[in-house]
């Protein structure tokens, strides 16, 4: 195994232990980074050696064919790829979403302190870090199609500064679920998941099926972040990782069946997508859009609202029956049925 150290912008240094190694490839190595700093892949630029140099590459290069050794350390800025002055020398990722060497959801990376922001305010001092408050600005939800794997999305989403994904990216992020709830058994019982703890697992995995709070707590702790989830009906935040005193919080809608993110235009024309947590004034803010939304009628009702199982076309009424009826049939495409 390779032990790397990785630095950012702001100077601290994170060790990257237990999951790289000389046949690993620039594309392990580039995911690997991307847990501790969010920047995308195609977007890292990464230096190592003295003068540093900037490690280029095709994704499938291995480390040691780069000159990549034990106890190097990297020193990682963000690039736009246009500039050719990034890791990779293919602007994108290839089509396969899996590494090779390393399993992202087994990334042993010991970290002192949350992962930074995506993209941090302009009048911010960039010595000063935090506390600071985030500038001013209007907080939008942003509207999005409704489908199984919004949460998934949707986090995502926040997560890396309002970059889209792809259906790979999704069912990633559902195989790290997975792993995490197999492998705590006792954590993650039948009295937790109302099934048993393979059952679920199988379940989540599948792109038709819906996450909820435990997909949201697991998220908080893998990304080390608070997750804010603002319930429209009843203006109840649920704050996933409050308790860790984290160092930043991204805020999400819930209208019932659906989240939509929420991000902050600022007056000068930025988009902040993760905010400082000693900053609670975008909650009070958040609280005024969810307002907004429920006076608008912008939420779904689950003990009377109306679905059809598009798998046998049946009329259930209610999240409970849902629940019992993908539970007795192991249907799990519902489509909601609105009233004109």
């Amino acid at each position: 195994m390779l032990r790397l150290r990785v630095k950012t912008r702001d100077g601290k240094q994170y060790p990257l232990t237990e999951c790289l190694c000389g046949d690993s490839t620039l594309k392990d190595l580039l995911l690997a980074v991307q847990v501790i700093t969010l920047i995308l892949p195609v977007r890292q630029k990464i230096l190592t050696g003295y003068p540093p140099k900037v490690i280029r590459g095709s994704p499938e290069s291995t480390l040691s064919s780069l000159g990549i050794q034990g106890g190097e350390l990297l020193i990682v800025e963000e690039a736009d790829p246009s500039t050719n002055v990034t890791c990779m020398v293919q602007e994108s990722l290839p089509p396969s979403s899996h590494m090779k060497n390393a399993n992202i959801s087994n990334l042993n990376v010991n970290r002192d302190a949350a992962l930074p922001l995506k993209a941090k305010p302009e009048n911010a001092n960039a010595d000063a870090g935090l506390p600071f408050k985030c500038p001013t600005g209007m907080l939008l939800k942003k509207v999005v199609p409704s489908d199984n794997s919004c949460l998934f999305a949707r986090v995502y989403y926040l997560i890396n500064g309002g970059e889209s994904i792809d259906s790979n990216r999704l069912q990633e992020m559902r195989e790290l679920v997975a792993n995490v709830i197999r492998s705590k058994p006792d954590l993650y019982n039948e009295a937790v998941l109302e099934r048993s703890n393979s059952n679920y697992c199988e379940w989540i995995l599948k792109d038709t099926s819906w996450g909820g709070a435990i997909e949201l707590s697991i998220f908080s702790q893998y990304y080390e972040i608070e997750i804010v989830a603002l319930d429209l009906k009843t203006g109840i935040l649920n704050r996933f990782g409050e308790d860790k005193k984290y160092d930043h919080r991204m805020i999400v809608l819930y209208d019932g069946v659906h989240y939509d993110p929420v991000y902050m235009e600022t007056f000068e024309g930025n988009n902040i997508y993760i905010f400082p947590t000693t900053d609670d004034s975008v909650l009070h803010q958040a609280k005024e859009v969810a307002m907004e939304a429920k006076h608008s009628g912008q939420y779904t009702d689950t003990n009377t609202f109306r679905l059809e199982c598009k798998e046998c076309g049946i009329t259930i009424t209610g999240e409970d029956e849902a629940l019992a009826h993908a539970k007795k049939t192991g249907h799990s495409k519902f489509e909601e049925i609105h009233r004109n």
